[in-house]
């Protein structure tokens, strides 16, 4: 009889097994149909951030060049004068700039172009928000000169904090060249770039949308689930959103994405065959008859569980019955020594706690798994926290031997605590890691005087042996990204001697403060930035495409053309820069230096204000 029950419940349960397969191939057609859209609808958030990234690059770099332009119109109090103007001229004429022209604005609105013509725009947007706002603004408008939608971009003229005018620049809509710029992986995507107000900036028509000049003036003739008031709103402020729309013969999915620069939005369209296509190609025969091996999969498998089954569960007493008696070693461990200790099960990914009140973080005994809800116990203040637990639990699973991770924790609105975790791991009878051992402790006054050693105390800037340490480091596991390269630029400031001796040199302390803040901003957080020593500045640029480091270098050595006055006296600074670029590993930062120093020997030689790379003539050219 007992046999007899047996066979039943396993032909139940195989019943129940190809029933749930067959609910699921009845399922997999939506299924793949939802997957794959979203998957589409995230390759087109891609490519919108992908052209959205070339026009915030263009556009940032317009408004440096005007603003580096009004520290010279400043100095008289003519701003507009013709000097001034002759200068505009030349530098719109004789250097790569983007614009084809400027103008410039006192406080009434009263301007002068350096086309000769004299205008008043105190009525147009740009120059009310300039005012108004003091920074950056835009407006596309229709140039009366060559018939065409140009882009004009203006900066207030600032002196003591107030505006007392505006510089701006016309240029071609052409010069964004999103295009030329971001990875398209189909001929039916297509990339627009709109206004606040519809109107096209980047125009590419694709089947149903850009045949008007106004992108809302499109949507109101097709069909979509969203109203054009709705998808105007979200525009409008800003916020990300994709529609279908339909006109009849052609679907198509929009993506509208914000830019954070000058509210504009970059409009991503898709023609909705690709995805159909995509489905096609997924529901291939092949697919089914995989599927009918899963199923007849399952059921073998369902067959050993039901012989293995109660063997698993008495093991797992045992073990938590072991856990018991480990939590309360720990627990006694943990109180004598103020720390926290947890442990992590592997396989049922609990994650324990003793002394879990230890430091103010108020955790639970207990967290059932901690992967998904560990972030839930974290105050608001600690939201930053969530990537780094994350990692340090998949390392807890995965990894062996000892590890240390540093975490920083708010404690109250105004301290900061520094956790120092140590992790073990734990191994069962056949060598996988059964569970984690982690041991939590303060180490905020450790690291805060670490850091203070690493650090210039003049410009805030890393020192050079932590330099030194960080970058052999980084050459060890040398790994560029493709088409990319590791650059060592070493600066030298030209005239610093002359600054401190003209000016004192509390000036030239405020110099090298200014230069470290502005190298700062200009590279990016991970690479190294250090100040060697004097008026001499280390930067170690990682993963740089090769083609845009003399752009990046010279741009930087523009911003870097600095003037200092004293008691009617004044110093210029600038810049000039040896460069090596690291294509191979096997090299150490003594060899970078030595080639970069003797690459900035022969510009300081030169003309000074420049910069050579390694191997080429002045400026990088070969």
């Amino acid at each position: 009889m007992k046999k007899k029950e047996k066979y039943v419940y396993i032909a139940v349960l195989a019943s129940v097994v190809l029933v749930f397969i067959g609910f699921t191939l009845t399922k997999f057609n939506k299924d793949i149909q939802k997957r794959v859209y979203k998957l589409q609808i995230s390759s087109m958030q891609n490519i919108s951030k992908q052209g959205g990234a070339v026009v915030e690059k263009n556009l940032e770099g317009m408004v440096n060049t005007l603003y580096a332009l009004t520290n010279f119109l400043v100095e008289d109090e003519d701003f507009a004068n013709a000097e001034h103007m002759e200068k505009l001229r030349d530098f719109a004429q004789e250097r790569n700039v983007m614009f084809q022209r400027f103008g410039i604005a006192d406080a009434s609105g009263n301007a002068k172009v350096t086309n000769g013509e004299k205008i008043n725009i105190s009525s147009r947007q740009y120059f009310q928000e300039c005012m108004k706002n003091k920074k950056a603004s835009s407006e596309i408008k229709k140039s009366a000169l060559i018939e065409e939608m140009i882009c004009i971009i203006a900066v207030p003229i600032l002196k003591d904090g107030e505006a007392i005018g505006v510089l701006y620049g016309c240029t071609d809509l052409k010069v964004f060249n999103i295009y030329e710029n971001t990875i398209l992986e189909n001929e039916k995507t297509y990339i627009q770039v709109i206004d606040p107000d519809g109107t096209y900036i980047v125009k590419e028509p694709s089947g149903i949308l850009g045949k008007r000049d106004n992108i809302f003036d499109g949507l109101s003739r097709v069909e979509s689930q969203t109203s054009l008031q709705e998808i105007q709103e979200k525009v409008k402020n800003e916020e990300p959103t994709y529609i279908e729309i339909s006109d009849g013969e052609c679907r198509e999915t929009v993506c509208f994405t914000p830019l954070k620069l000058n509210h504009w939005c970059v409009v991503t369209v898709m023609d909705q065959s690709r995805i159909t296509n995509s489905i096609d190609y997924i529901l291939g025969h092949d697919v089914y008859i995989m599927i009918i091996r899963v199923a007849v999969g399952v059921l073998l498998l369902s067959f050993m569980i039901l012989y293995f089954s109660w063997q698993e569960k008495r093991q797992i007493e045992e073990f938590n019955e072991r856990l018991l008696i480990d939590e309360k070693l720990f627990r006694i461990a943990s109180e004598k020594s103020g720390v926290i200790i947890m442990s992590y099960i592997i396989k049922t990914k609990q994650l324990h706690f003793i002394n879990p009140d230890m430091f103010g973080l108020k955790l639970p005994d207990k967290i059932d798994n901690a992967p998904e809800n560990f972030v839930h116990y974290l105050s608001d203040k600690n939201k930053n926290l969530h990537e780094e637990l994350h990692t340090i639990l998949k390392n807890m699973e995965n990894e062996e031997g000892k590890r240390t991770f540093f975490v920083t924790v708010k404690h109250s609105d105004q301290e900061e605590l520094i956790l120092r975790i140590q992790l073990t791991s734990l191994f069962g009878t056949n060598g996988e890691i059964r569970q984690c051992i982690g041991v939590i402790e303060d180490a905020t006054e450790t690291q805060h005087l670490r850091e203070k050693a690493d650090r210039d105390s003049l410009t805030g800037l890393y020192n050079r042996s932590y330099a030194v340490e960080k970058i052999n480091g980084m050459l060890q596991e040398f790994s560029p990204a493709p088409e990319c390269v590791h650059a060592c630029v070493l600066m030298d400031l030209d005239n610093f001697k002359k600054l401190n001796d003209t000016l004192g040199h509390q000036k030239g302390d405020q110099a090298l403060q200014d230069v470290a803040n502005i190298l700062r901003q200009h590279f990016r957080e991970y690479d190294i930035v250090c100040r060697l020593g004097g008026d001499e500045f280390l930067i170690f640029v990682q993963n740089i495409p090769r083609n845009v480091i003399e752009k990046n270098i010279g741009s930087l050595l523009k911003k870097l053309t600095l003037t200092y006055e004293k008691e009617e006296k004044k110093v210029c600074i600038t810049v000039s820069a040896g460069i090596y670029l690291v294509k191979e590993p096997g090299h150490d930062f003594r060899e970078l230096y030595q080639k970069a120093d003797e690459t900035l020997y022969r510009v300081k030689n030169s003309s000074k204000n420049g910069y050579r790379i390694y191997g080429q003539t002045l400026n990088g050219s070969s």
